[in-house]
């Protein structure tokens, strides 16, 4: 199936809103413009066989041989592309012996029309004809491509509608966080009441973030994702859920809605990635075909001019992940990220190093009494110098409020620990009526 009719295909199928199908890169109308390129360039006898004949330039002032024709640069610019093709040649040899007639007599008839006799390219070599009148004068022919123009304007007009259309999902989407994360806000918030979602919320974040959905900051995998990864990582994320019965842990049903609400959130973003990632490789494919038919060599140059790359599915799925971040799972703050870097476990009565880390108040007596001046994160000489007086009375609020269940453990096992060592390892306390038994 070609690829044209399976564009068309893709777009119906996928679900697509219409204007969005409306906004697509319209690839068999730019199909239609390459017939016209095409004819325009054989009217000029510069066809693509004429063409294969003369090597591209690759710099601003050429060093033509005797006689030879070189293909120019394009000129243009984001606000306004004005395709034109620039033939370099050395005196009046606008002539090749692999050109056909027509083409020669078209070469020769445009640099009678466009140049004359001394006409430079650029000071370097005026330089050298001023001082040299032997020498040969390297002149250049200027050829307005009309057709090329139609083709190139309607391609960058379509990619900034695209753009545009993704701007304003991209605000769609980062608007819809911003309200669920004041829906969550309220529903995570910690209470002494037990009319709080926040543990539930937190194991939901938490294995969000080990899908990686659209975006990983894991070194192994770091970086933006495919479409087709994303969509399976969603899907792996979903079927956790419902492996781990997380759906069933919330007590508030607006917790219900609001999952809801943040799954609707993560296809629609999916699908935007879906459809940008279709359109760029409409574009890569009908740029190829351009060059392909018309061989002007202009893919590699192209792209300057249209912004391909702002058309970069993972561009959106960067802004969006990194907002989800910032509005959603900060709300319910995760336990690795306060865990004592001694013990591995919550940072209970935490003090604060002269480095800013943090220890348990336990950890950082251990490490003194074993002589270590080392914090084990940044390797800084604080052991030694903390006190009773760095205690961080405001940040263990902080872990008692929003951890309260680990806080609780914490404390049992460290008082486990002190009465097993005093009165031996048949002691234990109970976590839930906190009564000492000594068997």
């Amino acid at each position: 199936m070609k690829f044209g009719r399976r564009f068309r295909i893709e777009l119906l199928e996928q679900g697509f809103p219409q204007h969005w199908v409306d906004s697509a890169v319209p690839y068999a109308q730019l199909k239609k413009v390459i017939n016209k390129v095409c004819l325009e360039l054989q009217e000029y006898g510069l066809d693509i066989a004429a063409l294969a004949q003369m090597p591209p330039v690759q710099d601003e002032a050429p060093q033509c041989s005797g006689g030879s024709i070189r293909r120019g640069s394009w000129d243009g610019s984001k606000e306004e592309f004005r395709p034109k093709l620039t033939l370099f040649f050395e005196d009046d040899q606008a002539v090749d012996a692999a050109l056909s007639h027509d083409t020669r007599a078209f070469l020769k008839n445009r640099m009678q029309q466009q140049g004359r006799p001394g006409d430079l390219v650029d000071n370097a070599n005026q330089e050298r004809d001023n001082t040299s009148t032997d020498g040969p004068v390297l002149r250049q022919v200027e050829i307005p491509l009309t057709f090329d123009t139609e083709f190139f304007g309607l391609l960058h007009e379509d990619v900034s509608h695209l753009d545009a259309l993704q701007a304003k999902e991209q605000q769609l989407l980062t608007r819809e966080i911003h309200e669920l994360s004041k829906e969550i806000s309220a529903l995570a918030k910690p209470s002494k009441f037990g009319k709080s979602d926040m543990y539930a919320w937190r194991q939901l974040f938490d294995l969000y973030l080990q899908a990686a959905v659209f975006f990983s900051t894991q070194e192994t995998n770091t970086g933006s994702r495919s479409p087709t990864f994303a969509a399976q990582q969603l899907e792996w994320f979903q079927n956790e859920v419902t492996k781990r019965g997380l759906v069933g842990i919330f007590n508030l049903p607006a917790s219900h809605r609001a999952l809801d609400k943040f799954v609707k959130i993560n296809i629609a973003l999916l699908r935007n990635m879906r459809f940008l990632e279709i359109n760029q490789i409409a574009i890569g494919k009908i740029l190829k075909k351009f060059d392909k038919r018309t061989n002007l060599g202009i893919t590699e140059k192209a792209p300057k001019f249209i912004q391909v790359e702002s058309l970069m599915p993972q561009t959106i799925a960067k802004a969006v992940c990194s907002q989800v971040t910032q509005d959603l799972i900060k709300i319910t703050p995760q336990l690795d990220d306060y865990l004592c870097p001694v013990c591995f476990t919550i940072a209970w009565r935490p003090i604060r190093l002269k480095c800013s880390h943090m220890l348990c108040v336990l950890c950082a007596i251990t490490l003194q009494n074993a002589k270590r001046r080392r914090c084990p994160l940044c390797r800084r000489h604080v052991i030694q110098d903390a006190t009773e007086d760095d205690y961080d009375a405001d940040f263990a609020k902080f872990l008692k409020k929003y951890f309260p269940k680990e806080i609780k453990n914490k404390q049992v096992d460290l008082q486990n620990a002190a009465g097993e060592e005093k009165f031996g390892i048949y002691y234990s306390q109970d976590s839930g009526n906190r009564q000492c038994q000594v068997m």
